[in-house]
Parts: structure tokens; C-alpha cells; sequence
């Protein structure tokens, strides 16, 4: 009996040993996430997600909606946390790589439909962010949107390494110096988190955006984006 009692004394010392946070310091902790969530939120809402994402008809960010190319239609991906067809078992790695590289998890090459060639830009703690919202932010929809088929040799994806060689830049946004900081905001919003020249910049054979041209208007399936240059006749 003394031996179990020793040993209770010892149990019940070590838990009284171990350091409990402050409830203030957890609150902040937790005041702190969100606010990350909620930037990853606007970051989202300045990127229009949701605008490509969701299908007419159905649940936010589920996917499913058709995106006409001259290849044939390309079906968006279901980018909510759900772990049977979504995002949820993405670590935050992988989902950099999807965004800026147009990777996926498995692997496979997504097509440039996605615009990865502007995301290559986001900076780290808007990935942050961003995973941060995705994850915590958005209701998941365990449904599988349409697959895309595109016809041969479009179909194999692989091919998008290739292109990816030719037409995506690496580099993060870099603010110039020479300008203000409303500026830089201004085109980060722009040419990368925005990324308006993916329907406002005309495409070359190969589908990559017309870089010296850029936002002087684009043709999007059945729709003409409108010249957004500063150009006072166009």
C-alpha cells in the first residue's frame, strides 16, 4: 500500500509540475490565427477563388464549374477542406506547390486554366494565409466535380512540364524601390493575387499570355475582356 501511495504523490507531482499556459497568452494565440485566417479570406476574395470554383447552381469553392479553352473544357477542381475529393489532406507544402506551380498533390500537372503562372509570385505568408482560410475558413463538400478529358495529346499532362519551362517565372513579387507603396500594392494586387492578365492579356499558340502586351485584352471562350492599359483610345 505505501508503494502505490508513493507512486500516486509522484503522478500527481508531475502534473502540477507541468506548465499550463495562461489563458491570456492562449486567447492571443488564438486571436492571432484568426486574424491569419481572415487575411487568408480577402486574399481569397481578391483572387475571385470562388468565381471559377463553384459551379452555377452549386456549393462554394466544390468546384465543377466548365472553363471553355480551345483544347475543349476544362473542369475546375473542388478546393474545399474536404479529405474524400477536396484539399483537406494537403500539408502546406503541397498546397504552395499546387498554387505556385500548378503541381498537385498526386503529382499531376494542372492546366495553366488554373493561374499558377501569376500565384508563382504570392509571397510566403499569403500561402500562409491562404492555407490557413482554405482549411479552417471554408465548409468542406465531399462531392467530385466533373473530370476533365481534354482530346490527345492535350490530354497528357506531363506535356505541361514542357510548357511549364517556357512560360513559368519562379520569383516571388518583388516591390520596387523607386515607387510607393500603394504602387507596389497596387500591382501585386494586379499581376499576382489578382491575376488580371489571365482574362485581360491576349495568349500566344501556346495559350501563355502575350507578356508584352499585357492587360491590353484578352479573349475568354465566348467573352472579350476589355484593354485595362492606360491607353486613352483602347
Amino acid at each position: 500500500r505505501a508503494w502505490k501511495l508513493e507512486l500516486i504523490a509522484q503522478v500527481e507531482a508531475r502534473i502540477h509540475a507541468a506548465p499550463v499556459p495562461a489563458p491570456a497568452a492562449a486567447a492571443g494565440r488564438d486571436d492571432a490565427y484568426r486574424r491569419v485566417v481572415a487575411r487568408g479570406r480577402y486574399l481569397a476574395t481578391a483572387a475571385d477563388c470562388v468565381a471559377c470554383h463553384t459551379a452555377p447552381g452549386g456549393r462554394p469553392m466544390a468546384g465543377g464549374l466548365p472553363i471553355d479553352s480551345p483544347f475543349g473544357k476544362i473542369f475546375s477542381s473542388n478546393i474545399t477542406p474536404s479529405r474524400t475529393h477536396g484539399i483537406g489532406n494537403y500539408s502546406e507544402a503541397e498546397f504552395a506547390r499546387a498554387v505556385r506551380e500548378g503541381v498537385n498533390a498526386r503529382g499531376a500537372h494542372l492546366y495553366p486554366a488554373m493561374p499558377y503562372t501569376a500565384y508563382a509570385g504570392v509571397a510566403d505568408g499569403d500561402i500562409q494565409a491562404l492555407y490557413a482560410y482554405f482549411m479552417h475558413g471554408v465548409a468542406p463538400v465531399d462531392t467530385a466535380p466533373p473530370a476533365t478529358q481534354l482530346a490527345f495529346p492535350f490530354s497528357q499532362r506531363w506535356l505541361m512540364f514542357g510548357w511549364n519551362l517556357l512560360f513559368l517565372d519562379r520569383q516571388r513579387f518583388e516591390a520596387s524601390a523607386d515607387k510607393s507603396p500603394q504602387w507596389n500594392r497596387g500591382k501585386y494586387l494586379v499581376n499576382t493575387v489578382g491575376h488580371c492578365g489571365a482574362c485581360h492579356s491576349p495568349r500566344n499558340v501556346l495559350m501563355a499570355e502575350k507578356q508584352g502586351l499585357a492587360l491590353s485584352g484578352g479573349q475568354v471562350g465566348p467573352w472579350r475582356a476589355p484593354n485595362i492599359t492606360s491607353d486613352p483610345i483602347s
